[in-house]
């Protein structure tokens, strides 16, 4: 009977090894799994990264178009004081350029510099029509009171921002930019001065 005894405890054992290796199998096939399921993490941070990066990409989309460079202005424009401006006692002027930029919607900035003795008018177009018109606002409260002698240090000019809104753009289309002096403050005035447009893509 020992003999049957000790054969039934050794086929029980190998029959625990292999239910033991069966179920090691089965956990090991849970964690692979695990692993792929894991993936959809991973997934979800490369979307979110891909996405930040579109939105940087898009940020350095910006198309400049520079007074001096890009822009072809009638003979009375010149170089006042770092930026476009009108020759004095000129009268108006214009400047157009041709849109590089792909077809899509863009923001349209313009960069002026405002003086402290007057409001130069001022439009800009797309092919012909006016999508932002005004004047320019004044670089100092001192207005005509500023000291001429010294009016670079006491009532500079000042850089300004001006936003024209959001329009549908393609390539060649003519960005155009009309601006007129003035003299309000005797024999001396605002020449619209302006440092160029920016094109802002919008989603």
């Amino acid at each position: 009977m020992r003999p049957i005894i000790v054969i039934v405890f050794l086929f029980a054992m190998s029959l625990l090894l292999v239910s033991c290796d069966s179920i090691e199998d089965y956990f090991d096939e849970d964690d692979d799994g695990a692993t792929q399921g894991g993936s959809g993490e991973i997934s979800t941070d490369t979307t979110a990264a891909r996405q930040e990066s579109q939105s940087e990409q898009r940020s350095t989309d910006k198309i400049f178009l520079d007074a001096f460079d890009d822009f072809s202005c009638s003979a009375n424009w010149t170089d006042r004081d770092g930026a476009l401006g009108l020759s004095p006692h000129s009268g108006s002027g214009t400047c157009t350029a041709e849109f590089p930029g792909e077809p899509g919607n863009y923001l349209i900035t313009i960069k002026i510099q405002t003086e402290f003795d007057g409001r130069s008018p001022y439009e800009v177009t797309v092919n012909g029509t006016v999508i932002k018109q005004g004047e320019y606002p004044l670089s100092s409260s001192l207005y005509c009171d500023c000291p001429l002698d010294d009016w670079r240090s006491v009532c500079p000019d000042k850089d300004v921002t001006v936003d024209c809104g959001t329009h549908a753009l393609k390539p060649g289309d003519t960005i155009g930019f009309w601006g007129d002096e003035v003299y309000p403050c005797g024999d001396h005035g605002s020449y619209a001065k302006w440092h160029g447009m920016t094109f802002t893509p919008v989603p």
